[in-house]
């Protein structure tokens, strides 16, 4: 199949609440998409191609966050932007791996 790409890794197609922060902007937002190598955002705040944010994730169920110490916003169309996560710590790499396969199970 032509053009056909596949993904490298798992996603988790659920909503997730999330707030991100960076350059003087502080927001919420919806995560409705999201990987090990980043995620699909739906947000209160606008962003910027570029602008380097701060995540914290709301898993379900989990007391404490998820958090993406730097994710790079790669696209911006309106009120959704996706984020790359630049280098992740390998235990949040792992939380990560870890929260994808619990929700997507359920």
């Amino acid at each position: 199949m032509a053009g056909f790409v596949m993904r490298k890794n798992q996603r988790l197609k659920k909503l997730v609440p999330v707030r991100y922060l960076g350059d003087g902007i502080a927001g919420e937002g919806i995560i409705k998409d999201l990987s090990l190598s980043g995620s699909n955002i739906t947000g209160k705040v606008l962003v910027s191609v570029g602008m380097a944010l701060e995540l914290q994730i709301f898993v379900p169920g989990d007391p404490d966050p998820l958090l993406i110490d730097r994710a790079i916003v790669k696209w911006a169309k309106g009120s959704e932007f996706g984020a790359d996560f630049d280098t992740l710590q390998p235990k949040v790499a792992e939380r990560i791996t870890k929260v994808i396969s619990t929700l997507v199970k359920t």
